[in-house]
């Protein structure tokens, strides 16, 4: 905790502790939901499809890298994926020897027109047509693997939004190069927000989550209020200052708020 925040919980403790009837508490604003993001992958930026201050929905791409490459890889990989002649011309093959092989293997049994030659023959190469059949069925098999691959790295060229919200930041233009796990993009949803506020431990003692509590947030010409719901109740009390951590959310919908700007809890 900063000095400041500190002193200003030691104020309010020392009003709490006096007696007065409504003790505040001071924290800070955030977006519920915040993060810095970039690809998984290496390469160079061909497309940024977003503006900062955009709002964007789960799921939207927001950027791609150049990916001729893995365009190529995909296409040749389901060409290969999509080619079955080799699996059914394995399987007629077997078929055909299968027949044969009761057949002949009937006739020895019910007459002497062949020999048991003959039938270990036919056996043997019913036998090998199967293993080649199941083979086929093995490649086949890689081969849908491959091509599920090439789309999974095709895949990693785009910057997918992970949740709604708005672009905060960019720090990369077209035809720049990035690091994998380079963070280049910022987003943040601001219509819900969270206070993290440290309170001294009799007056946490009964907050309890899920509990309505009173907001009152700086920020423009005057304060505003808010109610909250206590999201998360800190199960220790910290030992140097004996506050503990207490967590609020708010709805923001109307963005009348900034995410970042200090305020105050309040509790009787």
């Amino acid at each position: 905790m900063s000095q400041s925040n500190m002193s200003k919980c030691f104020t309010a403790t020392i009003l709490a502790l006096a007696g007065f009837a409504c003790a505040t508490f001071d924290g800070v604003t955030e977006p519920i939901n915040q993060a810095k993001i970039g690809f998984t992958v290496p390469g160079k930026i061909d497309s940024i499809w977003v503006k900062e201050g955009a709002f964007v929905h789960k799921g939207d791409t927001l950027m791609n890298l150049v990916k001729t490459e893995e365009e190529i890889r995909v296409h040749m990989t389901k060409i290969i994926a999509d080619d079955y002649s080799g699996l059914a011309s394995s399987k007629a093959k077997m078929d055909t020897y299968m027949k044969d092989y009761y057949a002949i293997k009937k006739l020895f049994e019910t007459s002497n027109s062949v020999s048991q030659e003959e039938v270990w023959e036919k056996q043997m190469n019913f036998d090998i047509s199967r293993a080649d059949w199941n083979a086929a069925k093995i490649t086949k098999a890689k081969d849908s693997l491959e091509y599920q691959m090439a789309r999974a790295q095709l895949s990693k060229q785009y910057l997918i939004a992970p949740f709604d919200g708005e672009i905060v930041s960019i720090s990369k233009n077209n035809s720049e190069s990035v690091e994998a796990l380079e963070p280049i993009l910022e987003i943040a949803d601001v219509r819900t927000c969270r206070m993290t506020a440290y309170i001294i431990a009799n007056k946490a003692h009964a907050l309890k989550v899920g509990q309505k509590v009173k907001l009152s947030l700086d920020g423009a010409s005057k304060n505003r209020s808010r109610n909250g719901t206590v999201e998360f109740v800190s199960p220790v009390v910290d030992k140097s200052s004996l506050l503990r951590t207490i967590k609020v959310i708010f709805d923001n919908s109307d963005r009348f708020v900034e995410p970042g700007v200090t305020g105050r809890l309040l509790l009787k």
